[in-house]
């Protein structure tokens, strides 16, 4: 926790803004994992691939267990898919937010650094912030909606589609503004992100396929 406290009063020392400090630490972090996000839906667009071949072997072995995970092992080694390449950025990410929700929410940093500190108008020690929540919810809806070529249209998937962005919202709501002001910055650099991959790495890619079986 006090490695991202350097950071942000490094990122502070020259733009004198709290609400920009969170923002540049936002998108460095991006950046920094923007490989293993990559890797991550290359490795989920191949995972919606194989689902024909995976149900097809699960029907057929049903009844065996041992020879079913024998040959999904064998797709998988086929297909260069590693089933867990998947969860490594959530991996990653997850004690990063842990980590940087902390600090945010520490009462000693809000105390010394997030007091009266303001970005657009909004006091970051804050709370109930109906803007943020709102940004929050539309944000990681939008997130989502990008992201569901990759993950495929699974009706659970579905249901998250609508129950997530409220949940985020309502978390959003909740937690001083800084805190929000993180989330709807990792949304944002999020879709940008999803963007780029589905256009540079999964489309090309499948494009690439197609013209070398033609």
């Amino acid at each position: 926790m006090e490695i991202f406290k350097t950071i942000l009063e490094f990122f502070y020392s020259f733009t004198h803004s709290w609400g920009w400090s969170i923002i540049i630490f936002t998108v460095l972090i991006k950046l920094v994992l923007f490989p293993t996000t990559v890797n991550q839906y290359k490795t989920m667009n191949k995972m919606k691939e194989i689902q024909p071949k995976l149900k097809e072997i699960q029907e057929k072995y049903k009844d065996k267990p041992e020879e079913y995970q024998r040959r999904m092992m064998e797709i998988y080694q086929k297909e260069k898919i590693n089933p867990l390449g998947g969860c490594l950025p959530l991996l990653i990410q997850l004690p990063i937010l842990i980590l940087f929700y902390n600090l945010l929410s520490n009462p000693t940093f809000v105390k010394e650094s997030l007091q009266g500190a303001t970005f657009f108008g909004i006091v970051l020690q804050n709370n109930h912030n109906i803007l943020l929540a709102v940004l929050s919810g539309v944000t990681t809806f939008l997130q989502q909606i990008i992201t569901m070529p990759a993950t495929g249209n699974d009706p659970q998937q579905k249901t998250f589609l609508y129950i997530m962005p409220l949940m985020l919202a309502w978390f959003t709501y909740q937690v001083n503004a800084g805190i929000g002001i993180y989330w709807i910055t990792s949304n944002v650099i999020g879709i940008i992100q999803q963007y780029i991959i589905n256009e540079f790495f999964i489309i090309k890619k499948n494009i690439e396929e197609k013209t070398r079986e033609s």
